[in-house]
Parts: structure tokens; C-alpha cells; sequence
């Protein structure tokens, strides 16, 4: 279904128009699954000992210390002189030998494994862990995460106190498909309490036509709304409360149960330039209110709304896997880089296991989340040293050892309107309007606390009374 042209000039709302109201997009975008890794190239041999670790190796021997749970690079040295790890041989080195190697390789070569195993991932048969909204390309969850803070061991982060927002290692802003399971795209920010808004274009770049969007509060923003639904791309969020709008049309409406095509914003305030579409209903627990630019409702109901916004969930579990199950949660150095490096290798690790997971739920026809992630983390390396193969065993042995089992998610109930009983849009209905952005002045960044307020303390018999009026 296609929008009405509007009789009068709308403005064009443009990338420099969004960025000049969001703020700047940083172009830090280190992992990407767009590009296929170049081959390595050798290093010459120069003056000095012969290496004695190869990259290989190096590399191998980092993935294998995270996913066995292994708490730094001692840990990890200690490793690389006591197993085997495939083709390759002990070797006894330093720790500061491998952390100049790490820190001499960088990032790049995890970066090119993490594009290689994107590229490969997106063409690997598989079914889709989402079959809703069949009408989109791709099903991109939006949201980022606060990394957990660094141990004040360097001079650097021991001037500040614990609990400092300076001793945060940064966060990760991401887009995750929701049918693949897979991180798309990730771009780290080093400002952990820097407003999410403003470097959300970065990743937004270059996205498939008609991809949905979804995303929560954090990003809901007028121009925001605008701008997607100009580069073709459908999105839903959560209303925001006391946020204003207007009826323009309304398909459906009995008690509390709405859904209608509305303005977002007051005549003389500020505006969204695209009407979108609002739904509400009641589950039994509370009242929901979604925002979609999807305006016809048999293309997208009411209830696939709701239980695709419940699916936005995902991303926030991938970002519970990488900190919790493999380990971001204690950080190995406060390096930059091999923080950088840590980060990437946990990504890498979720991306492989997600895929293993999803592989799982096929041959054992169930739900992919019926399969247990943690039990499949935890007992994947004990697995694999036994030279057992993880599917064959998990589906001889999955149900009865609880690796497959129901799930307990929560599952959104919404009310079905019958087509017959929804109003058609007017096809003379103009649906576009003159935006009017308004610029506010950012807040200033402030850690959350759940620290309960003290209260004041009592006044002591010394304590003069207050002045009361008239004295």
C-alpha cells in the first residue's frame, strides 16, 4: 500500500538533514559482515629470534581460552604450553610475549575471520528463526549495551574510584537479524554514557531495502521516523508516554483496543512530516501501545506487531551471551586494543554457537530457543575434546539431559480483528505533511544508579530549630 502524495511541498528530510538534529555519527564500525577477509600476507623474516608462535596458533589458542572460560593471558600462556590444539604443538613463551604478539597483530585479522564467517552464515541453509512479516527483507533488531567496567589495576583507571563511569570499558551499538540469529553489524563507542541517538546513522548505512526495524525508547525520535520511512525501511517502536498525536483514521476500535493511522506531534509544535500508523490493546497485565509506518493492517496485524516487538528481545539475550558465557564480563587488560581484541573473539564465538543452535533446532524440529544456549556453551569444549560431535550427541542425548526442552518465553497475547470488520483507508487521504524538527539542547550524561536516596539526618537536641515566619 502506498502513501497519497501530499498537494503541498514536503521537505526532503536528508542524511545531513537527520545528522544535523541527531548529532554526528562516529565512523567507528570495526566489525562488519559486508566484506570477505583478504588473504594474509607473511611478514619477512627480519633480524631477531625466529617466531615460535604462529598466527595460527596465536589465534587458536585465544578462541579456545575464552570459550573454556579461562580469567587472562597467564591463563592463556599457560594453555598454549600445556595442550595441543590441533596440527599445532606446545610451546612455552612468556606472557609478555604473547601480549606483544597480540598487540603487534591488532585487530584486522578478526575482523577479516568476522566478515568470512558473516558472508559464510548468511549463505548457510537454515530456517529462519522468525517467520513473521513475511513482507520484509531482513528483521534487524536495533539497541546498544554498556560494557562492564575495567579492573583499576593500571595507573590510568586506579585514579578513578570504583563505580567511576570513567572505568567503563565503552559500549556496543549493534544490529542483529532476528531470522539468522547473527550479528549484522556492531560499532563499539569508547563514551559509555554518550546518547545513542547520535551515532545511530553509522549504522544504518547501506541497509536492504525494506528491512524492519526494531528498536526501543532510546532511539524514538521524529526525524528518525521520517527518515526510514523515506529510504524505504519499515520500523516499529514503543509509544512514548505523553507523547502527542492526532486520529487521521481509524480501522478499528472497541474498549481499549485501537488501531488507527495517526499524526505524531501538536499543529504547532513539533512534528512528524509522515503519518504512522498506532495500535493499542490490553493483555490481561497492562495496557500496549506500538508505532509502525506499516499503515495497512492486513499486511501487518495487530497481533505480529506485538509478537514481533516481543522478538526484539533477542538482541538483548545475545548481548547477555557474550558477556555472561563467554566471559565480557571480566575483562583480561584495559588496553584498548586488547579489549578490542577480547570483544571480537566473544562476538565471533556467540556467532558460531548461535549458528550451531539454529543447526540444532532443525534436525531436532523444534523452536530454536527450545535449545539451551548455556548447556550447549558449557559442555561444547568437553564435547569436542571427547571427539564427540555435538549434534549427534545433543540430539541422542538432548531431552533427557535438558539441553532440549520448552521454552520460557514470554508469549504476547493479542486480540485478532477479523478483515471484514476493519475500515478501509480513504484512497484520497493525504498521509504526508510539513515537518517541523525541534532541536534540543542535549542532557548532560549520568550514569544510572539504583542507590536509594539517604535520608536527611535527624536533628539533635543542639540542633537549632528552623526560623519560622515572622522571627
Amino acid at each position: 500500500m502506498h502513501d497519497t502524495a501530499s498537494t503541498s511541498s514536503l521537505p526532503a528530510v536528508t542524511r545531513e538533514h537527520v545528522r544535523e538534529r541527531l548529532s554526528r555519527a562516529l565512523p567507528l564500525v570495526p566489525f562488519t559482515a559486508e566484506e570477505a577477509p583478504a588473504p594474509p600476507v607473511e611478514p619477512k623474516p627480519g633480524r631477531g629470534r625466529p617466531l615460535t608462535l604462529a598466527a595460527d596458533h596465536l589465534w587458536l589458542g585465544l578462541l579456545w581460552a575464552v570459550i573454556e572460560g579461562l580469567d587472562g593471558y597467564r591463563a592463556l600462556t599457560r594453555y598454549l604450553a600445556t595442550q595441543a590444539l590441533g596440527r599445532f604443538a606446545p610451546v612455552s613463551l612468556t606472557p609478555n610475549a604473547v601480549l606483544q604478539r597480540l598487540q603487534q597483530a591488532g585487530l584486522q585479522p578478526l575482523q577479516d575471520l568476522f566478515g568470512w564467517l558473516g558472508t559464510w552464515l548468511q549463505s548457510y541453509v537454515a530456517p529462519p528463526a522468525c517467520e513473521l512479516a513475511p513482507f520484509a527483507s531482513h528483521i534487524l533488531a536495533l539497541d546498544e549495551s554498556k560494557l562492564d567496567a575495567v579492573v583499576r589495576r593500571l595507573p590510568g583507571p586506579r585514579q578513578h574510584r570504583k563505580g567511576d563511569p570513567a572505568l567503563l570499558a565503552g559500549k556496543v551499538a549493534a544490529l542483529f537479524d532476528i531470522r539468522q540469529q547473527r550479528w549484522l553489524r556492531l560499532q563499539y563507542v569508547s563514551d559509555a554514557l554518550r546518547n545513542c541517538k547520535l551515532d545511530v546513522l553509522a549504522l544504518l548505512e547501506e541497509l536492504p531495502w525494506h528491512s524492519l526495524l526494531l528498536f526501543d525508547l532510546g532511539y524514538f525520535s521524529f526525524p528518525c521516523f521520517d527518515y526510514l520511512s523515506q529510504r524505504g525501511l519499515y520500523w516499529i517502536s514503543r509509544y512514548r508516554e505523553k507523547t502527542r498525536y492526532q486520529l487521521v483514521h481509524v480501522y478499528y476500535q472497541h474498549g481499549v483496543i485501537l488501531d488507527a493511522v495517526v499524526w505524531l506531534g501538536s499543529a504547532q509544535g513539533p512534528r512528524t512530516g509522515r503519518a504512522v500508523r498506532l495500535v493499542r490493546f490490553g493483555d490481561g497485565k497492562q495496557i500496549r501501545l506500538y508505532l509502525t509506518n506499516v499503515l495497512d493492517p492486513l499486511q501487518l496485524p495487530m497481533g505480529d506487531i506485538a509478537r514481533l516487538y516481543a522478538r526484539r528481545w533477542d538482541i538483548e539475550l545475545a548481548f547477555l551471551t557474550i558477556k555472561e558465557l563467554f566471559g565480557l564480563h571480566h575483562w583480561w587488560s584495559s588496553q584498548l586494543p586488547l579489549l578490542l581484541q577480547q570483544l571480537a573473539v566473544a562476538l565471533l564465538l556467540a556467532q558460531l554457537v548461535q549458528a550451531l543452535r539454529l543447526h540444532i533446532a532443525e534436525q531436532a524440529d523444534c523452536d530454536p530457543f527450545d535449545v539451551s544456549l548455556p548447556l550447549l556453551v558449557k559442555h561444547l569444549p568437553h564435547l569436542l575434546r571427547a571427539r564427540l560431535h555435538p549434534v549427534e550427541w545433543i540430539l541422542t542425548h538432548g531431552q533427557k539431559q535438558r539441553f532440549v526442552r520448552p521454552s520460557s518465553r514470554f508469549q504476547v497475547v493479542a486480540p485478532a480483528i477479523p478483515s471484514e470488520q476493519i475500515t478501509p483507508l480513504p484512497a484520497e487521504l493525504v498521509l504526508t505533511r510539513k515537518a517541523n524538527y525541534r532541536t534540543y539542547k542535549p542532557r548532560p550524561p549520568r550514569p544510572a544508579s539504583n542507590k536509594r536516596k539517604k535520608s536527611p539526618p535527624r536533628s539533635s537536641a543542639s540542633t537549632p530549630p528552623p526560623p519560622t515566619k515572622g522571627a
